[in-house]
């Protein structure tokens, strides 16, 4: 198998034409001789076939880029990304999820970054997240900063990530396969706790659709088995960490209008879960987002700004202190 400096991982589960868009952009990167590897993790018999044909046409239509199919059985796309770091063959990788998009120059900034320091683990970069129906773009980036990330970790998608494979295999680093979500966000933490270097850039360098169809908005307040796992690792404080996000889940679905449980249902799996009620911000958010989801995004779109500039300030502030 020929080397390559850079690998491009996407895992995919039975999004074909999602799939292509992701492709078509690394397909239009400025940047030689790097290798993509499409893991197929577990799609049915036709998105199979279908996702074997769209990497022949890549292969006919590209031939500067060498594009790989690979299928995996894992139960999760956890498996899925370990499955791609094995069979890759480039120095560093980054990871990219079948429903979203790099943006131009994405891989040439990010590998300057990364070759101008053999030691960096981790770079993540900033991004935009583009929400559906509605004509929002949101730029999200947090700067990095050891004390503020281990005290509440504020990295973005597993999109935005590029790890350097050595360090990565030196450490036995690789996503937890028993994790069916916030496998990333174990990974990183696990990558500040080890002490490794972690650098951030504020260019939008991805960009991240949220829809219907993605993973986050297709769950359901339940099932939230998987915070055993994080709290066993990471101590009790997790229990915190999965409860808001499965607040927000609540949230973002009620936002795409496929939220079918009231209020009261979702109070009662959240307690059955967590043993816990909603926050009073929750409760702030399920009513402004069930009057009108279009105020609920333009409040958190100010919200957000209003916090990443602040926790930006302080993240800056430290680093040249």
């Amino acid at each position: 198998m020929p080397h390559h400096t850079l690998s491009v991982i996407i895992p995919t589960k039975n999004r074909p034409e999602l799939l292509k868009r992701a492709m078509l952009s690394v397909a239009i990167q400025d940047y030689p001789g790097f290798e993509v590897c499409i893991v197929d993790n577990n799609s049915s018999q036709k998105t199979n076939g279908q996702t074997r044909e769209i990497v022949g046409e890549f292969e006919k239509n590209y031939p500067a880029i060498t594009w790989r199919y690979i299928h995996s059985n894992k139960k999760f796309a956890s498996g899925a990304r370990n499955d791609g770091m094995d069979a890759s063959s480039g120095d560093h990788i980054i990871f990219l999820d079948d429903d979203d998009e790099l943006l131009a120059d994405s891989i040439k900034i990010r590998m300057n970054n990364m070759l101008a320091d053999p030691c960096l683990a981790l770079l993540y970069c900033g991004g935009y997240s583009k929400i559906y129906p509605y004509p929002f773009k949101i730029y999200r980036y947090y700067h990095y900063n050891k004390a503020l990330h281990t005290e509440r970790l504020l990295m973005m998608s597993c999109s935005s990530i590029m790890i350097n494979k050595k360090i990565f295999a030196a450490n036995h680093l690789r996503f937890d396969e028993e994790q069916s979500r916030m496998d990333d966000y174990d990974l990183c933490k696990m990558i500040i706790r080890l002490g490794l270097k972690v650098r951030s850039i504020p260019e939008p360098l991805v960009l991240i659709h949220l829809h219907p169809e993605t993973r986050i908005s297709s769950q359901k307040v339940i099932n939230y088995d998987f915070k055993n796992a994080l709290i066993r690792r990471w101590g009790p404080a997790e229990a915190d960490t999965v409860f808001h996000y499965a607040e927000a889940v609540a949230i973002w679905r009620k936002c795409f209008g496929i939220e079918e449980q009231s209020f009261a249902e979702i109070k009662k799996a959240l307690r059955n879960d967590f043993n816990r009620s909603p926050t009073l911000a929750f409760r702030l958010k399920f009513m402004i987002v069930s009057i009108s989801p279009f105020l609920f995004l333009t409040l958190y779109h100010i919200a957000l700004f209003i916090s990443q500039s602040y926790k930006n300030r302080i993240a800056y502030s430290a680093e040249r202190a």
